[in-house]
């Protein structure tokens, strides 16, 4: 009596060991979790724009604003577009400030003269190349009154956003245009991902075993049970054909996926 006593004494004290165990390595990895995201934080912080290449340029996206903050931020910066967000019942979910420039080029060449008025130069300018403008003017000069007129005329600005992110779990934004495309800063704030909320599952469990003794005084068994699945504790009530009842309890530790 006294041997199953210390042995009932045993299984739960283990079982509580084991439950005191898990919550502990929750706390620890919250813990962590917070660590993490503060030197996230500190990262994005100091993280400049970067030149990547001709036309190319990336900046860390700071992902830990708030909805009441980005909607200040817009008000602030935009209050008509904030309006129209608010009416529509939209939400807020980045905003991206990029300062962009083009670079300077010096152009030397000639006009030509205009056969019907020798005072005339008409001129034909391109930025920032023959066959790739962006800019485009076309008009002339009268060299003796120097009264200009001319139409501008512009092409079309291709421009590539992409997001990815690191390593470390920072996201990065980049910013690739063409290659006389100068980005003079680049300000990301986001609402923090979405992270995928657990859900509890709930289930129930039936099944049967076969208990072979190893002390050859005792006979072996079957028995039949069932219990309760709740996420990864699972709760079982046993009976043995040798007419004794027991409870058992199990905790998914591992878990293994194939990618």
């Amino acid at each position: 009596m006294k041997k199953d006593k210390f042995l009932y004494g045993l299984i739960i004290a283990l079982i509580l060991m084991l439950i005191g165990s898990t919550w502990y390595n929750r706390v620890q990895q919250n813990k962590m979790q917070e660590k993490i995201e503060e030197s996230n934080k500190v990262i994005i912080s100091m993280d400049k724009t970067t030149k990547e290449s001709e036309g190319q340029y990336s900046k860390l996206v700071d992902y830990f604003k708030t909805e009441k903050e980005l909607n200040k931020q817009l008000r602030l910066e935009n209050k008509k577009l904030f309006k129209t967000i608010k009416n529509q019942n939209e939400k807020l979910l980045m905003i991206n400030n990029t300062i962009v420039s083009m670079k300077s080029q010096i152009e030397e060449g000639f006009g030509s003269i205009d056969k019907t008025d020798t005072n005339i130069i008409d001129l034909k300018l391109k930025y920032p190349k023959e066959g790739e403008s962006f800019i485009n003017w076309s008009g002339y000069v009268n060299r003796k009154t120097a009264f200009y007129k001319g139409e501008w005329s512009f092409g079309k600005l291709p421009l590539k956003i992409v997001m990815t992110e690191t390593d470390g779990g920072l996201w990065k934004s980049r910013l690739v245009g063409p290659e006389w495309l100068v980005v003079d800063s680049i300000q990301i704030n986001s609402l923090p991902l979405n992270k995928p909320e657990v859900k509890k599952q709930y289930g129930l469990m039936l099944g049967g075993g076969y208990y072979h003794s190893l002390d050859k005084t005792q006979v072996n068994e079957f028995s039949i049970g069932g219990g309760i699945n709740l996420n990864n504790h699972k709760f079982i009530l046993n009976i043995t054909t040798n007419n004794t009842i027991g409870f058992s309890y199990y905790y998914n530790i591992l878990n293994f996926s194939k990618k």
